[in-house]
This record gives C-alpha cells, structure tokens and sequence, in this order.
C-alpha cells in the first residue's frame, strides 16, 4: 500500500510539473509579439497608472489609483472590474481623443490553452469626427508570466523592456471587433489591435513608463446602387 501511494505522488507531481512547463511554453498562449505592416489608423497613449486621467479599482490590487484620491469601485457588480481613462495622440503626437475602457477577469479563461483573458469594453470619443466602441479579449498571462509574477511576486530584477500584444480576440486572427456609433464612425464595422512597448518596471510601484499602440481598421461604408 504504501509503494502504491508513493507511485500515486510522484505521478501527481509529474502531472503537475507537465501542466506548469505546458502553461510556461505553450505556444497557444504565448506573446503574438510586434506586429508589422498594418493597413490601419494609429492611435498612442501612455500608462493610464502614470499619465492617465483616471484609474480606479476595488483597493484590493497593487496597482496604483489615479489621482490617489479617486473613489475605489465598492459595488458588487463592478468591484472585480478596473475602469480607466487616457487621452490619445494621433502619429503626430497631437492629443485628439479620449477613450474610456472597463477591464474584468473573462469567464473564458483557461491557463492552459487560452492564457488569463481579460474582457475590455472601450468607448472612444473623437471630437469631430464621432464615436465607437471596442470589444476585446487581451491575454495578459505573457505580461504576468515574464513581467509582473517574476518582479512583484519572486523579487527577481526585471527583464525588460518588454513588447506584448494582448489582443487575442472576439474577432478573427485574434483581432477586437470595433462598432461605430456617432458621426463619421456610425455604422461602421472593423477591428482593432493593442501593442504595449513597456519600458520601466519597478518593483514597489509597478508599470512605469508605458507606450501603447491601438490599431485601428474601420472600413468605409460602400452604399450599393442596388441598396439605393
């Protein structure tokens, strides 16, 4: 008895061991890394958690609040979820738009084959020119993975800068979909594709310096004579 539970251990332990370097190598999870190339209008932002408008949560995570006097989420329904706000830059730097997002741990999550999903929800306001809104799923199990468990969680030196792109979907190729609202956006149906380029990490305060990419491809709308 005693040699079979011994066998029953070690086969536990090996199991464990082969999900752990499965969840670490697993190419199906892994970081999609820059992306080149891409027919699409640029936007740029900034760390929400150093040069945002606005970030808040429940308290209960290390990330930092923005400003450090903003109210925490309380409520049960929104509690899990982080709510931020940044301004973004077109090509030229020049501010010229605002999008606000809401992050939560999705209900698709598995380590194993599709990583740590987040669900974001975007509305991305473009004074005069209109309005649209982002569905997307971002995999941050690269960024944990490589950057936040090694640093905050081991107190290992962190290993940057790093490149990630979290986009891993609802769309196809792992792109968000993207659903035009108000003015020349209305009626418009695309997609889109985040990139983060982080620079600095620091152990105590987390994400430092922060340059994100938003790809975004929104198709004209073609009105046939036929529809007419």
């Amino acid at each position: 008895m005693k040699y079979v539970l011994i066998t029953v251990f070690f086969g536990f332990l090996l199991g464990f061991a082969l999900a752990l370097v499965g969840l670490y190598y697993n190419p199906i999870i892994a970081d999609s890394g820059v992306i080149t190339g891409v027919n699409a209008r640029t936007f740029t932002y900034q760390s929400p958690f150093t040069e945002g408008l606005a970030v808040t949560h429940s308290g209960r995570s290390r990330l930092p609040l923005r400003p450090t006097a903003i109210p925490e989420l309380w409520e049960n329904t929104i509690r899990n979820s982080l709510l931020s706000l940044v301004v973004l830059y077109d090509e030229e730097n020049v501010p010229v738009g605002i999008a606000s997002r809401v992050s939560q741990l999705s209900d698709s999550t598995e380590l194993l084959t599709r990583g740590v999903l987040i669900d974001d929800d975007w509305l991305v306001s473009i004074p005069g020119e209109g309005s649209f809104f982002i569905e997307a799923d971002s995999n941050l199990w690269p960024f944990l993975k490589e950057t936040l468990i090694p640093v905050w969680y081991l107190d290992r030196p962190w290993q940057g800068p790093k490149h990630y792109r979290p986009t891993a979907g609802p769309g196809d190729e792992g792109t968000a979909t993207v659903s035009g609202v108000t003015g020349s956006f209305a009626n418009r149906e695309g997609t889109a594709v985040e990139i983060y380029h982080i620079s600095d990490f620091n152990r105590t305060t987390g994400p430092g310096r922060v340059d994100a990419q938003l790809y975004l491809h929104l198709p004209e709308v073609v009105t046939s004579l036929a529809a007419e």
